[in-house]
């Protein structure tokens, strides 16, 4: 069976949304790129058992100037990622406005917390200060690395496992 699925990734700017897609999509790390305006596409396949998984990543703007135009992109997200960078305390105190916006425009979506930037020297919000924040809010976490790789197809893996299983158990259910 062939499934698609819409996942978001939302996180202010510079936290590395459009580089965990593109390492994600294309298995490598784009040292420079340009600020997403609006949104970038990226799509990837991901098997599980006999089945086939779509999935059709909105990569968002994160900076505040784009807020006016990012619930137009949230119609149809069966589920997203929400990014911080574990070296810029400022990201992560912002998550409660993005945990906000995608709820109020989505649904309560399946969303995994990511700590990004973790190959960096500079930490500033520390591993159980996340993990507390996705236990309240019921989140998965995981601690990335768009650079090096470092749990990059995992998330997304998880993400589109979690999807499946609940589609699975929509269908079973009519």
């Amino acid at each position: 069976m062939h499934l698609l699925f819409k996942v978001i990734i939302v996180g202010d700017g510079a936290v590395g949304k459009t580089t965990l897609a593109t390492h994600f999509t294309y298995g490598k790390f784009i040292e420079y790129y340009k600020m997403t305006i609006g949104v970038d596409f990226f799509i990837k396949d991901v098997t599980i058992g006999d089945d086939v998984i779509k999935l059709q990543i909105w990569d968002t703007a994160g900076q505040e100037r784009f807020a006016f135009i990012r619930p137009s992109y949230y119609q149809g997200t069966s589920g997203g990622l929400m990014v911080f960078d574990v070296n810029r305390l400022e990201s992560f105190k912002n998550l409660d406005k993005w945990l906000k916006e995608v709820y109020t425009n989505c649904g309560k979506i399946p969303l995994l917390l990511l700590g990004n930037k973790i190959d960096l020297d500079m930490r500033q919000v520390k591993k159980s200060n996340a993990e507390k924040y996705a236990k309240k809010n019921n989140l998965l976490y995981y601690e990335t690395s768009a650079k090096t790789g470092e749990q990059v197809f995992d998330v997304f893996s998880e993400l589109a496992y979690i999807l499946h299983a609940r589609y699975k158990e929509t269908i079973k259910d009519t």
